[in-house]
């Protein structure tokens, strides 16, 4: 299993971003959930965390994982036990060394269940020892198999080898937090830049929550004279045109494009396409008692024209998903990616759906349905909402679906409570296998919006995730595309709609900002912006 990314420079042409000193100003459309690296479960937030702190590896820009906090390591021949040997140097922005002990503090925070962390199962992914233990509370949290041996030595005991645990250190649920700051600051802390310690090329200065934030040079950064630059600007701006029109006055040196704005911009030199992990599915929430029926769920995800979703709505170099695992994720056994030896289901089909759609009607004894699809509020989103709301109610008459726009902090909330009834949502893998997909749908994980639970299932992925199948690399191949194909084929658990890609406008000064498939999608300690 290896990692695989989409590695860009960034070069084209725009006006001039200098303002004071190399500022980098970049355009978003959603806002920033948090800076708490155990709260944050969405891109964005990750891409910011990762701009402040370091763990004990991170990402080259060929996407392999590299020595940061830690130096080097050495590995038992069993493959059980780490020893990381930590860097003297490293320092929070407060003057205080980074020590072994602020990530023995970080990983028991982010499996304690107090903390309430939806990232609490990547430890038990990671393969940690006692992890699975102390997340179903029959452990302590001084069980858990990390071990401060002195200030700058970091042992580390998992249950059974993962071969990509080095991969998995460059994640930032894994990375440490000092210890005495958070407790100091309780429960203010990562709620403003005054709640916040940096370790990494930039620390958070400026946060106006829903609006804007900046990240400036952090001098304490024990590698500071290889950042070049002096802060990234980061503002909201949820409609593609009005982002655009702001790169064009040089208010902005990335934006990025949806819809019909891509066209116009097509032929200009500042035109950049990034492809990305992200998979879009609708999550049809089981909870909901119509929704419980698995030929309404087979209509739903039948009954959508994906490829005039993702080349005339969408338009933005998205590609059609008729799966839960995406294109260039992972490499088997064989070579090969996963979707290259894998099947395709939930084709769009609308004869089919239509078949399905009169089996439940007659299963749930109605004529005529109701449902809800919750979305975020920003542009390129409101119009797949509305694209995926005609298609439905087009395709399957009687179906009437109600749109529901909530700012993406919101929407995470209310499909976390189980509060909606249909949610368009994404996934972006945090390590190179399909399981970052398969184990979001096991029964009671934190992110399993749709409620989906299968004895069948879930007694596979246990077998692929610690069983017999994980010390026989086929095997285990093979039985996941079993169960992705009992996953969506069979049970409709999920609604794949689309893989996302990227288009933006990048100022052509700008350069050296390095993006990723996998894990933290952009990382900015080498960008620079030419003089």
């Amino acid at each position: 299993m290896i990692f695989v990314f989409s590695v860009v420079t960034l070069t084209a042409c725009s006006g001039d971003s200098e303002s004071s000193g190399k500022v980098l100003k970049v355009a978003k459309d959603v806002e920033l959930a948090s800076m708490d690296q155990h709260i944050a479960t969405d891109g964005l937030s990750f891409e910011v965390i990762a701009a402040t702190i370091e763990g004990l590896y991170t990402l080259d820009a060929d996407g392999n994982a590299i020595p940061a906090i830690a130096e080097s390591y050495d590995l038992s021949e069993d493959g059980l036990t780490y020893t990381f040997h930590l860097r003297e140097d490293a320092k929070w922005s407060n003057g205080d060394s980074v020590t072994a002990n602020d990530f023995v503090y970080a990983w028991r925070r982010l499996v304690n269940p107090n903390t309430a962390s939806e990232y609490a199962f990547i430890m038990d992914v990671a393969g940690v020892k006692n992890a699975a233990a102390i997340n179903a509370g029959e452990a302590s949290l001084e069980e858990l198999g990390v071990k401060a041996v002195d200030d700058y030595t970091l042992e580390v005991s998992l249950d059974l080898p993962v071969p990509y645990f080095l991969q998995l250190m460059t994640f930032p649920s894994f990375y440490p937090l000092n210890e005495a700051f958070v407790t100091e600051k309780g429960t203010d802390y990562a709620q403003s830049p005054e709640g916040l310690l940096a370790n990494g090329p930039f620390k958070m200065t400026e946060w106006t929550q829903g609006h804007s934030f900046k990240v400036e040079k952090n001098d304490a950064y024990y590698d500071k004279d290889n950042v070049n630059l002096d802060a990234i600007e980061y503002k909201i701006m949820k409609d593609a045109q009005t982002a655009a029109l702001e790169f064009d006055s040089g208010n902005m040196d990335i934006v990025r494009l949806s819809g019909e704005i891509v066209d116009l911009y097509k032929d200009n030199e500042a035109f950049t396409l990034i492809h990305e992990g992200y998979l879009w599915y609708i999550a049809p929430n089981e909870e909901v008692e119509e929704l419980q029926n698995v030929n309404l769920r087979q209509a739903l995800g039948r009954a959508v024209n994906k490829d005039q979703l993702t080349e005339t709505v969408l338009n933005d170099g998205s590609t059609v998903a008729d799966f839960i695992v995406p294109v260039s994720l992972a490499t088997g056994p064989d070579g090969k990616d996963f979707r290259e030896t894998s099947d395709v289901y939930m084709t769009y089909d609308v004869a089919k759906a239509q078949e399905y759609w009169e089996k439940a009607k007659q299963e749930l004894g109605i004529d005529s349905l109701t449902l809800e699809l919750l979305f975020e509020d920003t542009d390129a989103m409101k119009k797949c909402a509305e694209f995926i709301q005609s298609e439905l109610q087009k395709n399957l008459p009687g179906l009437t679906i109600e749109l529901k726009s909530q700012p993406k902090k919101n929407r995470l909330e209310l499909m976390r409570a189980g509060d909606y009834q249909l949610g368009l949502t994404r996934w972006g893998p945090d390590y190179a296998d399909p399981t970052t997909y398969l184990d979001m749908f096991i029964t009671g994980s934190s992110n399993n919006y749709p409620n989906y639970s299968s004895a069948d299932y879930d007694a596979l992925m246990e077998r692929i995730d610690k069983g017999d199948l994980v010390y026989d690399v086929e095997a285990r191949w093979e039985a996941m595309k079993e169960a992705e194909q009992l996953l969506i084929e069979t049970d409709a658990a999920a609604l794949p709609m689309y893989q996302q890609g990227n288009t933006y406008l990048i100022n052509q000064k700008v350069s050296g900002i390095e993006t990723h498939s996998v894990g933290v999608p952009f990382i900015y300690k080498n960008a620079t912006i030419e003089e």
